[in-house]
């Protein structure tokens, strides 16, 4: 493997940094020994020094002071952090403390915030330099993801009935998948702009209504996956990708209602139940994998995501935990929770450090450029303002209505 592929991103506590070196020390601990008359001498080996990180790091400052208050900020918490080393490869992440730093800021070096930090290596950090009991985040979100998934498949497959069925019933599955391309194609995802490979996912969710005419139950969950995994690539944007998963997360399959006067009419409702539970949770499952990908800029977003998330899975685990057929699956039930433990603790990591939204309402319609020279005495945030609150015009803040800013 190349130099160049095994270097990671430098950073403290998930706040990113910049540096072209760092210095690591370390050795063995206890005293050598000279005897009188001797030549040898003697040493008593008490275990490995601490290591300890000595890292030269800079932040730009060029649109503002943000990215150099949050590194402060993080060096300033109290307890213990992950440090990524930049130049430890695979195994880079290192549970922390921060003994000192230094800030140096001066007009010979403009926009750029010079930080000398010396790190050393606290709780339990294994040889090889990974942290020992403490997996990133952003890496239990993708593992649980595919856990979910995983379960959601076997639940599905295990309840939907396909062998010895007259052809209504599978017909009802059929129409479930329609529903579900409707869904998809004509709302969740159609204000997004249909681009030409969105369509293509949304032709391959719905080519599954005829899988399930004819296939089993394995052949529509893998079919369904495969089509939304397409469409997850095809999205837009990761918070477009994640508002329509978590949307497609409240699906309910039409007609579930059946009047089950039959034995077969029975297994018509329990395939329905089937399908909408696998639509949900795969869609669930798949709003996990995009979350690691997305960008928070405010505390307040990361609580709203939480929500979003909270909401959703919660309303799925109570039907976990059922006794109806279709809905009810202890390992369903145990991926969800851990599902939601995942995306708490993403969202608190990703949301620590993050400026509050709060409301401003100027005396006098004014340009946002004034805007943020009132806020932030720094005139060059004035985009930041225009995109938050989608301004029409950037010389007009108005005065009428309150606008979102950041509080710091």
């Amino acid at each position: 493997m190349a130099f160049e592929d095994l270097l990671r991103q430098g950073s403290f506590r998930g706040v990113p940094f910049h540096t072209k070196s760092r210095k690591l020390t370390s050795g063995r601990r206890g005293p050598t020994i000279e005897r009188p008359n001797r030549d040898q001498a003697e040493a008593q080996d008490l275990g490995r020094k601490v290591r300890s990180f000595s890292v030269p790091a800079f932040v730009l400052t060029s649109d503002g002071f943000e990215a150099k208050d949050r590194l402060v900020a993080a060096l300033d918490a109290a307890g213990p952090g992950t440090f990524v080393d930049p130049f430890g490869g695979r195994f880079a992440e290192r549970r922390v403390k921060v003994v000192t730093y230094d800030l140096d800021e001066s007009f010979d070096a403009e926009c750029v915030a010079s930080f000398t930090i010396n790190f050393e290596e606290v709780g339990e950090n294994t040889e090889r330099g990974f942290t020992a009991g403490r997996i990133s985040s952003a890496f239990q979100l993708t593992e649980k993801s595919s856990a979910l998934g995983l379960a959601a498949q076997n639940a599905f497959v295990n309840s939907y009935v396909t062998d010895g069925v007259p052809g209504f019933v599978r017909q009802a599955g059929g129409d479930v998948i329609g529903a579900l391309t409707d869904q998809v194609g004509g709302q969740v995802f159609t204000a997004l702009g249909v681009s030409s490979t969105m369509q293509d996912a949304i032709s391959e969710i719905g080519a599954v209504g005829l899988t399930a005419l004819t296939g089993g139950g394995l052949d529509i969950a893998t079919g369904l996956s495969a089509g939304f995994s397409a469409l997850s690539a095809a999205v837009p944007s990761i918070d477009d990708g994640v508002s329509g998963f978590l949307s497609l997360g409240a699906f309910e399959a039409s007609g579930i209602d059946v009047p089950i006067s039959t034995a077969t009419r029975g297994i018509e409702a329990i395939n329905r139940s089937a399908l909408g539970s696998f639509v949900r949770r795969t869609s669930i499952s798949m709003a996990t994998e995009l979350l690691p990908k997305y960008t928070f800029l405010s505390y307040n977003q990361a609580q709203t995501i939480t929500e979003g998330f909270v909401n959703v899975i919660d309303a799925e685990i109570d039907r976990a935990g059922s006794d109806v057929a279709g809905e009810g699956d202890g390992g369903v039930f145990a991926a969800l929770s851990s599902v939601r433990s995942a995306v708490f603790d993403f969202t608190r990591e990703a949301g620590a450090g993050k400026a509050n939204v709060v409301e401003d309402l100027p005396w006098l319609t004014e340009p946002s450029e004034v805007t943020a020279y009132r806020l932030y005495g720094d005139a060059s945030r004035a985009g930041e303002i225009v995109r938050r609150n989608d301004l029409a015009h950037p010389n007009l803040v108005p005065s009428w209505a309150p606008v979102e800013v950041l509080d710091e």
